[in-house]
């Protein structure tokens, strides 16, 4: 590989933890002189939920530990459905001229770009009022395939695959078999070093921090000692009091709402006995048709007034923000920066705030306002040399 020759990741650092860095050093192995390039989510996340850190802290942590360039990708295009999210980040690392996509699977022998070409365009028969679209879409991938794709990261690899796919293949695809834990495993095993995202939120939360050290590197250890974690129920009443003071009406132009759901949100938002929790309100709000995940990018897309004109005008003029990078990064960003197919937003100003960064700025004060530490005016990238 040349010197200039870059590795991309998608992904979100919820928080940055020991798989994450296993990912990085097989890239380091296999690719020591390539610049290693992230496109992470930002302070909500693909699957409706706020992120349990900062952008900065976790770009902070990631950069620490050998990523070259950290983009961050913009909240219109992260809190997606999965095929738009991958087709997001897909394209925002081939507009920076990213030559790999490496991501983690559960079954890394696959080929994926192959199963793109046999399942693009599969739209699944969502006729069935007691099916969910993920459940139409999952049915007829599985025959198209002639066999099941049911793991996560399986999922969002072939999802990669099928963005890449239509955007021409500007990226050559590299799986990393994922090891030790899977994505929804909640247990922390003993001996091991590596454990889920999920395993290491949970753990925080019943207040087993100390316990977190093994699977973590050193800098998010200090960060998840320093700060305070964020969660749904931090956002809940915000979130309560817009459906309790909000028409049904008034939420029909919230980007993702379909099938008149509106008038249920309100509704059992309504009905919620004095302190339920945000996990109440999903699962009374659950139905056939609507899975949790679908309901909580839902619910973030409330929390943060995404109008469906939010998502249209990015859709037609994507830009990404610039969080950090490295000296090996800086050399990429002054090698390829004229030829960057988007805007690359380096600093937010009071007039960007008004104005084309609007979403991005309310956005980062609503998540100010838990953490206190300003997330966009006078917020420059990351340097770690």
């Amino acid at each position: 590989m040349s010197k200039l020759e870059a590795v991309g990741i998608i992904t979100e650092y919820n928080p940055f933890h020991n798989g994450h860095l296993h990912q990085l050093n097989v890239i380091k192995e296999k690719a020591p002189t390539a610049c290693i390039v992230v496109v992470m989510s930002g302070n909500f996340l693909q699957r409706g939920e706020p992120a349990c850190l900062d952008k900065w802290t976790r770009a902070k942590e990631a950069l620490a530990n050998g990523v070259d360039l950290i983009i961050e990708l913009p909240p219109q295009a992260c809190i997606q459905p999965a095929d738009r999210f991958a087709f997001n980040g897909v394209n925002g690392l081939a507009s920076l001229g990213v030559d790999y996509l490496v991501f983690g699977a559960e079954h890394a022998e696959y080929d994926f770009m192959n199963y793109a070409s046999q399942v693009q365009g599969l739209k699944g028969e969502f006729k069935k009022y007691n099916q969910s679209y993920a459940a139409s879409i999952q049915a007829a991938i599985t025959q198209a395939l002639g066999h099941e794709l049911a793991e996560p990261n399986d999922l969002l690899a072939l999802a990669y695959a099928k963005a890449n796919l239509k955007l021409g293949s500007p990226l050559k695809l590299q799986p990393i078999q994922r090891i030790q834990a899977g994505y929804h495993e909640l247990a922390l095993k003993a001996g091991q070093q590596i454990a889920s995202a999920s395993a290491i939120r949970s753990n925080y939360q019943q207040g087993r921090l100390a316990e977190l050290r093994t699977y973590v590197p050193h800098e998010t250890y200090v960060d998840l000692s320093d700060n305070s974690l964020v969660f749904w129920d931090d956002f809940w009443p915000f979130l309560r009091y817009k459906l309790l003071t909000t028409t049904p009406k008034e939420l029909a132009n919230i980007y993702g709402m379909a099938e008149g759901i509106e008038y249920r949100l309100v509704q059992k938002a309504n009905e919620l006995a004095h302190g339920s929790s945000f996990d109440d309100w999903l699962h009374a709000v659950k139905t056939k048709r609507f899975t949790y995940t679908r309901l909580a990018r839902l619910a973030i897309a409330m929390l943060l007034n995404l109008q469906t004109e939010d998502i249209t005008s990015y859709n037609e003029a994507p830009y990404f923000r610039l969080l950090g990078f490295t000296k090996r990064g800086q050399e990429y960003l002054n090698a390829k920066k004229k030829q960057f197919t988007y805007p690359l937003v380096t600093k937010v100003t009071q007039k960007d705030a008004k104005g084309p960064l609007a979403v991005d700025y309310r956005v980062g004060k609503l998540y100010q306002s838990l953490t206190g530490k300003e997330q966009d005016l006078k917020k420059a990238p990351l340097r770690i040399f």
